[in-house]
């Protein structure tokens, strides 16, 4: 074999090689789709622009997103692998970790406590004022019970004497009975409460309950919604990933500070009512937070509600492969 028939079969072989290397990397980021899920609600206000910017082709990935009803609905698209990331209430990505036998992990935090205290009269100025009132609220047997039972008790207060809860089944049910009762007090969660102080121009924000929690209970976050992925689109699309969060980040800092033009990208997706949003984004703890701080602020809420209800986080509590990015 002549040096030159030599030279070529080496060129062909590493031709042949970096074939295979090259098919075995992740596809380029401008030819990623992902196919996005979220609620109507604060946990997908912050996605409106960075789905309007990726539908514009600002982004160098695509984004196929979509608005469900329910977080019902939302749990089996993420079982069948029918969607790559959702935006889901904080404790239900803890109970699909589960279900899935660790197949999505949790990409960041994008929601903390959107809870309120409201009332009719101007009595309620801190959580011990609850004592010896009626408290309306929804949510019975589920985050929000636990939220304010926690919150009572780290006040001093026992949540089974010293409040008297009723516990309804809707928000607004919550809103008909503070309408017929002066000085009546309720808890709700945004934008409800801006929904609700529409109607009844008298309704008074008494308590931001992520303040409280913030003061109270300091070693754990009170994290109300999350983004989840599929735990192979990850593995496969990792520079895609990265990608998203960084706009991710920018996205919620917008809605932020710029709620009006946000509240209108919302109301587009059908995310929700542009007038209501624009109001409500300044109240609803729209946050961006990944890697180690989102474990230690989402882990810390975990364990709280599995002290309180294991069958709130799934029954067990996710191991540290559950959050993305974190070390």
């Amino acid at each position: 074999m002549t040096k030159k028939s030599v030279a070529v079969s080496l060129l062909m072989v590493f031709i042949i090689i970096l074939t295979a290397c090259s098919s075995s990397q992740e596809p380029e980021i401008g030819d990623v789709t992902i196919r996005l899920r979220g609620l109507q609600g604060p946990t997908s206000m912050g996605l409106a622009p960075l789905v309007t910017n990726a539908q514009a082709g600002e982004e160098p990935f695509k984004v196929d997103f979509e608005v469900v009803a329910s977080p019902e609905e939302i749990v089996p698209l993420l079982i069948k692998g029918e969607c790559d990331f959702a935006a889901v209430p904080a404790n239900l990505s803890s109970t699909i970790y589960n279900k899935t036998e660790g197949e999505i992990v949790v990409l960041a935090i994008n929601t903390l406590g959107v809870l309120d205290i409201v009332e009719r009269g101007n009595t309620v100025q801190s959580i011990s004022d609850l004592r010896g009132k009626k408290l309306y609220a929804s949510g019975e047997g589920s985050v929000p019970e636990y939220v304010i039972r926690l919150l009572l008790e780290k006040s001093g207060l026992d949540p089974d004497s010293d409040v008297e809860m009723e516990w309804l089944s809707e928000h607004s049910a919550i809103v008909a009975k503070l309408e017929a009762e002066e000085d009546s007090v309720a808890m709700l969660p945004q934008p409800f409460v801006t929904i609700a102080q529409k109607q009844l121009t008298d309704l008074r924000l008494a308590l931001d309950l992520n303040d409280d929690w913030t003061e109270l209970i300091p070693e754990a976050g009170l994290v109300m919604g999350v983004l989840v992925a599929q735990k192979s689109f990850v593995e496969d699309n990792s520079q895609a990933v990265d990608a998203f969060l960084d706009s991710y980040e920018e996205a919620i800092d917008y809605t932020n500070n710029k709620p009006k033009e946000a509240s209108e990208m919302i109301a587009a997706l059908d995310i929700f009512n542009a007038a209501v949003a624009e109001e409500a984004i300044p109240y609803s703890n729209i946050y961006y937070e990944d890697g180690n701080d989102m474990k230690d602020s989402l882990s810390g809420f975990f364990a709280l509600l599995h002290g309180m209800n294991p069958q709130s986080v799934g029954g067990e509590l996710p191991p540290e492969t559950f959050y993305y990015g974190a070390k």
